[in-house]
């Protein structure tokens, strides 16, 4: 790789020594070192700074961000490299002072819901709350209301919020900060909806029947006040372990509900039995919004309850025309009471989760199919169908498994919605599977995905197919999604209450970059959980020992070796060099390593015990071993050096076209 084009942008390294000279060390990325010049900040050993051209092979010091053992630093490092846009202009920040009168001023046409019962669910340590629910029974069906923050109320189509957040389109999550799209005046205070607060909305007010087949649609501005501002784990409390129609369609694999690993105390460490793991301490709940845990009163618990009924409703029928059940993986991150990284788990697919899903997609479903008919300039979340010879390979891996299939409907006769249902029952028979076997729910739901077109934004309806949904955009999360905003803008339009529409060209242009950043964003969100969990793997092992080892699955393979997901929440290459003296090649179907003398094979989804050799926090990348080699011999004590470089690469990690709908800020 050669190292970027924009020469002037300072880069972050880590300072080091060539002998008597200091030198700088590139962070993410495969480029050269340099030698520190003179006229910048003075180096310390193992600082990460970001450095600038002066000549030839020497860089200048123009900020330190902090320790090579600080993980926010390395994070920090992280924007730095991939050229994440960080912070906001004076004139971004005048703007949104500007702003703030609006909050207060009356809107003719508004509607005043301010009376009804309204809660929201979010995660624990979320900053901003952008969506809210509403719900009541009617008759043998429902009344439901989703409250989204109406943030193109307060963000001129023309003003410099808009320009910054059409630049950003979205905003970026690491596990100890977030770079929002929007400055946190909008984001986190006149734009949230925190309880008790006069907040203004664009809603949607749907009826549904008791099969829930959607009877009425009205959408419209509102002012509301969330009467709740409810966590995912009290809103579970309430509903209980049966919680969306039992869950109906989802996994409940081994360990989705994990404990959290923790960035061990040493003291706690001796103290723990063999084997414990410590659950960290809860954070505290946002300085700025009331105590998160409230008490369930009666009115707040028959609403959760009829909630979740109507979501297990709409998730039967989303089931059955065909959507995609994939197994997914998540961590979640927990954090002391200063705020500092203690903690990480797979995030379950709980109940409340399944619930806030469930009426976000609903709410977005609806609002493009009204903008379809009204032939509105907007943008589409699009899905399209797999390509035939995608599938056939998808079956025959699933096949070189021993995974079962469905019947797959073939010729040139088959149609989208037989295509569809196929694939729905595949992926249902799959989570089935993996829950009976205890064993492959990320590694073959991986091959769905790969089978899988990437999802994107369009300025035209392609459908969703992993949704099954006819048309589909994304409206629940203007905050920190910019399509969202073109949608809120695109709706009000054609309700008469203000808005407007993008150009064909300007269209076309936001789908292009929307999709590419998010991408981009992907990316960078995927190698800030390596960089947190080697940082959580690491102090797990100075505290505990090297030589403790771990269960481990098969999630992905290279020619050069094996991806092996350990340890619940921890991923690291265990080289082919280190499974014996013979040579291995993939498989077929590229869903084995095969030895050419014994013909041993490493599956996809099969289990293995490891243990790590190597943790390079800077890189993310985790080095592992057998926990016993093929030799039966024992190896060599591992050490911390940097990882080294792998042949191959990582198989692609893709967020499930279902889960990518509606992703909470952590």
């Amino acid at each position: 790789m050669q190292e970027p084009q924009d020469r002037a942008r300072p880069l972050p390294y880590r300072v080091t020594r060539w002998g008597k000279f200091w030198a700088l060390e590139p962070l993410f990325a495969d480029v050269r070192s340099y030698l520190v010049a003179k006229g910048g900040l003075p180096p310390k050993l193992d600082d990460l700074v970001l450095a600038v051209p002066t000549h030839g092979d020497r860089r200048r010091i123009v900020e330190t961000l902090g320790g090579a053992d600080d993980v926010a630093a390395v994070l920090r490092a992280l924007l730095h490299a991939r050229g994440v846009r960080q912070g906001f202009s004076d004139a971004v920040l005048d703007e949104a002072e500007a702003v703030r009168g609006r909050a207060q001023r009356p809107d003719a046409g508004r509607r005043d819901l301010t009376a009804l019962p309204t809660f929201t669910i979010d995660p624990d340590t979320a900053r901003d709350f952008d969506d809210a629910i509403s719900v009541a029974r009617e008759g043998r069906g429902y009344r439901a209301h989703v409250h989204i923050a109406d943030v193109s109320y307060f963000v001129d189509d023309d003003g410099e919020i808009e320009r910054e957040a059409r630049r950003r389109t979205s905003s970026l999550y690491l596990p100890l900060f977030a770079e929002p799209m929007l400055p946190a005046a909008l984001s986190s205070d006149l734009c949230s909806l925190v309880p008790r607060r006069p907040r203004k909305c664009v809603t949607v007010e749907f009826t549904f029947d008791a099969e829930g087949r959607r009877t009425g649609t009205q959408y419209y501005r509102s002012l509301i006040s969330s009467d709740h501002r409810l966590t995912y784990g009290f809103a579970d409390t309430v509903i209980g372990p049966a919680g969306v129609a039992a869950g109906e369609g989802t996994a409940d694999p081994a360990g989705a509900a994990a404990a959290l690993v923790p960035l061990a105390d040493p003291k706690a460490a001796v103290a723990a039995l063999p084997g414990a793991q410590l659950v960290a301490a809860r954070p505290e709940p946002p300085r700025d919004v009331p105590d998160a845990t409230v008490e369930a009163d009666e009115e707040l618990r028959a609403q959760l309850l009829l909630a979740a009924e109507l979501a297990g409703v709409l998730r039967r029928r989303r089931l059955a025309r065909g959507a995609l059940t994939i197994g997914s993986f998540e961590p979640e991150y927990a954090f002391d009471h200063a705020g500092a990284l203690s903690g990480a788990a797979a995030r379950p697919e709980t109940p409340s989760h399944a619930l806030v899903e469930e009426f976000m997609l609903a709410a977005n479903e609806a609002v493009a199919e009204y903008l379809l008919r009204k032939k509105a300039h907007t943008l589409y979340r699009v899905h399209e169908p797999p390509q035939p010879a995608s599938t056939r390979e998808l079956l025959d891996q699933l096949e070189e498994l021993g995974v079962p299939t469905p019947p797959f409907p073939a010729g040139q006769a088959v149609t989208a919605a037989q295509l569809q249902e196929a694939y729905g029952r595949l992926s249902r028979l799959v989570v089935e599977t993996s829950a009976r076997e205890r064993r492959g729910l990320l590694a073959w739901s991986t091959l769905i995905l790969r089978s899988l077109k990437q999802a994107r934004y369009a300025p035209v309806n392609l459908g969703h197919f992993g949704l099954a949904s006819p048309a589909y955009l994304h409206f629940t999360s203007p905050i920190r999604r910019y399509p969202d905003l073109v949608t809120h803008r695109a709706l009000l339009y054609h309700l008469g209450e203000g808005g407007s529409e993008l150009g064909d060209a300007e269209l076309s242009a936001a789908a292009d970059d929307c999709s590419t950043r998010e991408r981009e964003f992907s990316r960078i969100e995927l190698t800030g959980d390596d960089v947190a969990l080697c940082f959580l793997l690491d102090r797990r092992l100075e505290a505990e020992g090297w030589e403790q080892t771990f269960p481990g699955e098969i999630v992905g393979l290279v020619g050069g070796g094996l991806f092996i997901r350990f340890g619940e929440v921890f991923e690291g290459f265990l080289s082919s060099r280190r499974l014996g003296g013979e040579r291995f090649e993939v498989s077929e179907h590229e869903t084995a390593l095969v030895g050419e003398a014994t013909g041993t094979r490493y599956r996809l989804g099969d289990p293995i015990e490891v243990r790590v050799e190597r943790v390079d926090r800077l890189s993310g990348k985790v080095d592992l071993a057998p926990a016993l080699p093929p030799s039966g011999r024992p190896t060599t004590r591992p050490n911390r050096r940097p990882a080294r470089r792998t042949t191959g690469s990582r198989p692609p990690r893709r967020r499930a076209p279902g889960r990518e709908t509606y992703r909470k800020n952590r």
